[in-house]
C-alpha cells in the first residue's frame, strides 16, 4: 500500500493500547515518514523514490486521542511503527509431497481512510487518490466509469491504481443507445439556436 505525507488513514489493527486510542479503528492523517537509517541516498526514478527498506514509523495525527500529548509531539499525534504477523502456508513441493512454510508480514497498520464511488466523486479533483478499476463483484464498468475515476487527480504523480485490471475495459465502446441520444440533443440544441436567432431578427424588424 502506498502511502504520502497528508494522505487520510485509519488505524486498522489494536496495536497502540498504550495510547489509548478507542479500539480497532480510528481516523487519522499522516504528517512525517522517517526513513531507515539504511536508506541509501534517494535518486528519483521518472519522478518517483523508491524505497528499499520500509520506513521506521510514521507520524500520524489523530482526530482525537484520551491520553496526554506525547513529549516532543504535536497534540494527538502519535508514532506508528510497523507490525509484523506470521501466516503458516501449505503447499505441494515438485516431488508431489506436502511441505509447510512460515512467512513473515511487515506492514504499517493501516490503510487509506476515505473512499467513493466515482458516481459521488464526479466533478471533484482529489489531492490524493489512489483507483480501483478491478471488475466489481456483480454488474461491471463502463467507459464513463473509468473515464470519472481516472480523471480525479490533477497529475500522474498523485494518483495510483489499488489492483490490476482487464485491459478489455478500454477495448469497450459506448452504448448506441448513449450515442445516439448525444446526436439528438445535439440536433435539438442546433434547433433551438437557430430558433432564437430568427426570433431576434423578427424582433429588430
Amino acid at each position: 500500500m502506498q502511502e504520502v505525507e497528508g494522505s487520510p488513514t485509519t488505524k486498522v489493527a489494536d496495536v497502540t493500547t498504550t495510547f489509548q486510542i478507542p479500539s480497532k479503528y480510528h481516523w487519522g492523517a499522516i504528517i512525517d515518514i522517517v526513513l531507515h537509517a539504511d536508506e541509501p541516498p534517494m535518486t528519483p526514478i521518472d519522478g518517483v523514490v523508491r524505497l528499499k527498506y520500509l520506513p521506521i514509523f510514521l507520524l500520524v495525527k489523530l482526530d482525537r486521542m484520551r491520553t496526554s500529548q506525547l513529549p516532543g509531539l504535536d497534540a494527538c499525534v502519535i508514532p506508528m511503527e510497523p507490525v509484523c504477523k506470521s501466516h503458516r502456508i501449505r503447499y505441494k513441493t515438485s516431488e508431489g509431497s506436502d511441505a509447510t512454510r512460515t512467512v513473515k508480514q511487515h506492514q504499517f497498520p493501516m490503510t487509506s481512510a476515505y473512499a467513493f464511488t466515482d458516481y459521488c466523486v464526479q466533478g471533484q479533483t482529489l489531492p490524493y487518490v489512489i483507483v480501483d478499476i478491478a471488475k466489481p463483484p456483480s454488474g461491471g464498468l463502463n467507459l464513463f466509469n473509468l473515464y470519472v475515476a481516472l480523471s480525479r487527480s490533477s497529475g500522474r504523480e498523485t494518483i495510483r491504481l489499488l489492483r490490476d485490471f482487464e485491459d478489455t475495459l478500454f477495448k469497450s465502446t459506448h452504448a448506441a443507445d448513449l450515442l445516439a441520444e448525444d446526436d439528438r440533443l445535439l440536433l435539438l440544441d442546433g434547433e433551438t439556436v437557430a430558433w432564437w436567432s430568427r426570433i431576434a431578427v423578427s424582433k429588430a424588424l
